[in-house]
C-alpha cells in the first residue's frame, strides 16, 4: 500500500509531440495521487505558427475547462506555485519529442569499442548519426574536417582511449573537430561532448574551449570491457535541452517564468527512466520492456534490476519518417503480415502518402491492415536494434530469442487506439514475439514519460498513478518455445481454476492462438504442463504454476513458435494471419 499524502503538491505534466500536445494535471484525491484531467491539442511547433506555446495553451485550456481550476493568469502565464485557494499548480514537468532529430557526429578510436559506445550514447536521445570518425576510417585530417563540415552537426560526441590509454589518436580527432568547427559560422557551431580518455582532458579544453560549447563527462569506456554511459548521458541531456531551446520557437519563453518549479526532458529519456524504475519493482529474474511507436521515432527501453538500455530509433515512426523504414527492411517483410491481398505498390504508395500526411487516419480495412503491418515491422526492426545493446549475460542466456520480460508496457496511438484489443495484441505479439509468460499493459494516455520526468521532484506520484486504472492490462500471454514443425501437434496442457470455482483443462496445439477469457477482477491459477519438451518459461519439459489476473483479453496462449514461421505461399500466409487475428477477436 502506497504512503498517504499530507499537503501534497499538485503537478502539471506537458508533453509536446510532433502531432499532439498533452497537458496532464495530477493532484491528491483522498490522500492518493490521481490523474485529475487531461487535455490534448494539435502541436504548434511547426509552420505556420512555429511556436509551441499555442499548442500548450490549448491543451491547458482543456484541463481548465474540465476541472474549473484556474491555471493561467491574465497575462497568459502559468500560475506557479499554487495559491492557498487552489489556483495554479505547484510543480511543472515538460517532455518533448517534437522537432527534427538532432544531427550527430560521433568520433572514437576503435570502431567496435569507443565508437560503438558513442553511437549507443547518441541513440538515447532524438538524434540521427550523420557521420562517424574513427582510427580506421581511412580519412586524413582534411577528410575528417570535410566530413564534419558537410554533416552540419548539432552535436559532436567524442570518445576514445581507455583511461590512461591512447592519447595521440584521441588528440588527432580533437584537432580535426576543432578545425572543422572553426570553419563553421559562429552561430551554427555544434556543441561538443568529450567523454574519452581523461588523461588528455586539459589538452582537449585548450583546443576546444572558446571555439565551441564544450561539455566533458567521465570516459564512456574507462576500460576495454567496461562501459559506463550514465554520466555522459546526463551531459548529453543538457546538450539536447540547449539545442532545443534554440531551435524550438516559444519553448524558452514558456519555461523562463517557471524557474525552480519545472524540469524538461526528452520524452524517450523520461519513458526509459520509468521502465528502469519498474524493473526494481517487478520480478528481478525477468526484465521489464517498454515500447513506444511514435510519429517520428520508436523507443525501446529494457531494464533489469534498475539497470537498463534505451534505444531511440529516429528512422522508425508512423509519420514523415516512414520511408526510412525501407532502409532497414524490404517491402516483402511488411507484406508478410497482411491478412488480405493488397498489391505491393499499394502498400508502398500508402507508406509515402502517410509520410506526407502523418495525421491522416486509415479509413478502409485495407488501409488499417497496411498500417498495422507497418507497426509490426517497425517493432521487429526496433527490437533487433535494441537487442544488440542488451547486457551480454542476457544475450548469452537467450541467444537470438527475446529475453523473458514481465511486464511489457506499450504506448503509441497505433496500439492504444486500435479498433479492438485483439488488433493491438496481434501487433504486439507479431512485432515483439515474446516467450515464456508475460503480461501486456497499455499506457493508453501516454503517462509513462510524465511519471518518469516527475520522478526526481515527486517519486510518490509515479508509484501511486501506476497502481491506478490508467494503465490497462491487455492480456497475460503464455508462449511455449518448441522445435516442432508439424502443425496441429499438442505441445501444452493447462489445468485452469478460476477464483469463482470454475475448472477446466485446455490442450494447445502448434500453430494456434487460444484465448481463455478472464474478466478484470477475476483471477485464475493455471498449472502449465509442457509436452514434447516445449518450454513455457520454466525450462524444457518442466511444469509450472501461474496466477493470472483478469484483463481485456484474459489468458492468451501463443503456440506459433519462436521465431514465428509464416507460410511461404502468399495465400496460405494471408489465411494464417486472418485466422490468428480472428482467434483474438480482431
Amino acid at each position: 500500500m502506497a504512503t498517504s499524502l499530507v499537503d501534497a503538491d499538485s503537478l502539471l505534466a506537458v508533453d509536446v509531440g510532433n502531432s499532439h500536445t498533452r497537458a496532464m494535471l495530477f493532484d491528491a484525491v483522498e490522500d492518493r495521487y490521481r490523474l485529475v484531467a487531461m487535455g490534448v491539442a494539435p502541436s504548434t511547433a511547426y509552420a505556420p505558427l512555429n511556436d509551441v506555446r499555442e499548442g500548450i495553451r490549448n491543451a491547458i485550456d482543456q484541463v481548465q475547462n474540465i476541472t474549473g481550476r484556474v491555471l493561467i493568469d491574465d497575462e497568459e502565464q502559468l500560475i506557479v506555485p499554487a495559491t492557498s485557494d487552489g489556483v495554479g499548480v505547484d510543480q511543472v514537468v515538460l517532455t518533448l519529442s517534437a522537432g527534427k532529430p538532432l544531427r550527430v557526429v560521433v568520433a572514437g578510436v576503435l570502431e567496435d569499442v569507443s565508437l560503438r559506445s558513442a553511437r549507443r550514447l547518441a541513440e538515447t536521445i532524438y538524434g540521427r548519426i550523420e557521420a562517424q570518425l574513427h582510427l580506421n576510417d581511412r580519412l586524413h585530417t582534411e577528410g575528417r574536417i570535410n566530413t564534419v563540415v558537410r554533416a552540419r552537426p548539432d552535436v559532436i560526441i567524442m570518445a576514445g582511449g581507455v583511461d590512461e590509454g591512447a592519447t595521440q589518436s584521441v588528440l588527432q580527432m580533437v584537432e580535426a573537430v576543432g578545425l572543422a568547427a572553426y570553419l563553421i559560422p559562429q552561430g551554427q557551431r555544434p556543441e561538443v561532448l568529450f567523454a574519452g580518455n581523461q588523461a588528455v582532458l586539459s589538452e582537449v579544453q585548450k583546443l576546444l574551449e572558446g571555439l565551441v560549447p564544450l561539455h566533458v563527462a567521465p570516459n564512456v569506456r574507462p576500460a576495454l570491457e567496461h562501459e559506463q554511459l550514465g554520466p555522459a548521458q546526463e551531459s548529453l541531456l543538457q546538450i539536447f535541452r540547449n539545442v532545443r531551446l534554440r531551435q524550438m520557437g516559444g519553448l524558452q519563453s514558456w519555461l523562463a517564468p517557471l524557474t525552480g518549479h519545472s524540469t524538461f526532458y526528452p520524452t524517450a529519456y523520461a519513458f526509459g527512466r520509468m521502465i528502469r524504475f519498474l524493473s526494481r519493482v517487478y520480478d528481478p529474474a525477468k526484465g521489464v520492456l517498454g515500447v513506444d511507436i511514435g510519429a517520428e521515432a520508436t523507443t525501446v527501453a529494457a531494464a533489469w534490476g534498475g539497470e537498463g538500455t534505451l534505444k531511440v530509433v529516429t528512422e522508425l515512426g508512423l509519420g514523415s519518417s516512414l520511408p526510412d523504414l525501407l532502409k532497414h527492411t524490404a517491402v516483402e517483410h511488411i507484406l508478410r503480415w497482411l491478412p488480405m491481398e493488397i498489391p505491393r505498390q499499394q502498400v508502398v504508395d500508402y507508406l509515402y502518402n502517410k509520410a506526407l500526411h502523418p495525421d491522416s487516419i486509415p479509413m478502409t480495412p485495407e488501409d488499417i491492415a497496411v498500417e498495422q503491418a507497418l507497426a509490426r515491422q517497425i517493432l521487429r526492426v526496433a527490437l533487433r536494434h535494441a537487442w544488440k545493446d542488451f547486457p551480454a549475460s542476457v544475450r548469452h542466456r537467450f541467444g537470438a530469442q527475446l529475453p523473458y520480460f514481465e511486464p511489457i508496457l506499450a504506448s503509441g496511438s497505433i496500439l492504444t487506439k486500435a479498433a479492438t484489443p485483439g488488433q493491438t495484441l496481434m501487433m504486439l505479439l507479431d512485432g515483439i514475439q515474446p516467450s515464456g509468460v508475460t503480461t501486456f499493459v497499455l499506457d493508453e494516455n501516454h503517462l509513462l514519460p510524465a511519471l518518469g520526468a516527475a520522478a526526481d521532484i515527486n517519486p510518490i506520484l509515479g508509484v501511486q498513478v501506476l497502481e491506478s486504472h490508467h494503465f490497462v492490462p491487455l492480456a497475460t500471454v503464455i508462449t511455449p518455445v518448441h522445435h516442432i514443425t508439424k502443425p496441429g501437434t499438442a505441445i501444452l496442457r493447462l489445468q485452469i481454476e478460476t477464483s469463482s470455482g470454475d475448472q477446466g483443462t485446455v490442450e494447445v496445439k502448434t500453430g494456434t492462438i487460444r484465448v481463455i477469457p478472464l474478466r478484470p477482477g477475476q483471477t485464475a491459477t493455471v498449472q502449465v504442463q509442457p509436452l514434447r519438451r516445449s518450454d513455457a518459461g520454466f525450462g524444457p519439459g518442466r511444469r509450472g504454476t501461474v496466477v493470472v489476473s483478469g484483463s481485456k483479453l484474459g489468458l492468451v496462449i501463443d503456440a506459433r513458435g519462436r521465431p514465428i514461421v509464416l507460410a511461404s505461399d502468399p495465400a496460405q500466409r494471408r489465411e494464417q494471419n486472418s485466422r490468428w487475428l480472428n482467434a483474438l477477436g480482431g
